[in-house]
């Protein structure tokens, strides 16, 4: 439907007016809650994948995106005539380092090649492993979310495991100067020299650890264990089929012996 340029323009000032609204949130969120969870980011993003589909083939996208780009080059923000739109609209909210920047617009469009939702943005990445896994593939394969979901799966396990260990722990570390009062989370982190004889010598209390340092560490220790988990079923494997071709073997042999 053709659209006059009246109506064109009041679009492109409705759509800036949500990026900007967008932006200012994003300003809060780095200043109070950078780095301590995943949750604002993906909510972030979910956005501005939200803002990519009611740009994308509208009949105001290219007086839209023209907006965008003389309000990017305002700020002193480097684009070509051929930057995709979620980069674009990436620059636009989080004004980022161009490394960072390259991530959540790679991420978010593997997210719009599968068609995800605004609502299951958050979910999905958190299911894939993360933004830069999103980022570092075309796509997730059957397989892959396979993986994804045993891997979960052993994550609650670790975490019920890590619980249980409470009253058996391997240590108790001296209080440091390091752990401030308010570093109160449920857990924290340890840095450690691992010595010949497999032992472990603990060092200090890394101080500040935050949730996605938390889970990043959980996460690791799952990891382990689901590969010792593959370890021991492909060496059983081996074993299944060695026996096997030597069972055929066997009855080769005693039937030419007959």
């Amino acid at each position: 439907m053709r659209i006059t340029a009246n109506q064109k323009q009041e679009i492109v000032n409705a759509t800036l007016v949500k990026l900007d609204a967008l932006a200012n949130r994003r300003q809060v969120w780095q200043r109070d809650f950078f780095d301590k969870s995943n949750k604002g980011l993906y909510t972030l993003l979910s956005e501005c994948l939200g803002m990519y589909y009611e740009i994308k083939g509208s009949s105001a996208e290219k007086a839209v995106l023209e907006n965008i780009k003389i309000t990017l080059d305002s700020r002193g923000v480097k684009v070509q005539a051929s930057t995709p739109v979620l980069t674009l609209i990436v620059k636009y909210v989080f004004n980022a380092e161009r490394r960072r920047a390259s991530a959540y617009s790679r991420a978010l469009r593997v997210a719009a090649k599968e068609l995800i939702s605004v609502k299951d943005f958050a979910e999905w990445v958190t299911k894939v492993g993360g933004i830069e896994e999103v980022a570092s593939t075309k796509g997730i394969t059957d397989e892959t979310i396979q993986k994804r979901g045993q891997l979960d799966t052993k994550v609650a396990e670790v975490k019920q495991l890590l619980v249980n260990q409470l009253q058996h722990p391997l240590a108790l570390v001296p209080k440091t100067a390091l752990a401030h009062p308010a570093d109160s989370a449920e857990y924290t982190l340890l840095i450690g020299k691992m010595l010949a004889s497999g032992q472990t010598q603990v060092l200090s209390v890394v101080p500040g650890s935050t949730t996605a340092m938390i889970e990043q560490a959980i996460r690791k220790i799952a990891q382990e264990l689901v590969n010792k988990v593959e370890e021991h079923v492909k060496a059983q494997a081996e074993l299944a089929a060695q026996a096997a071709i030597s069972e055929a073997a066997n009855q080769a042999f005693f039937k030419e012996m007959a």
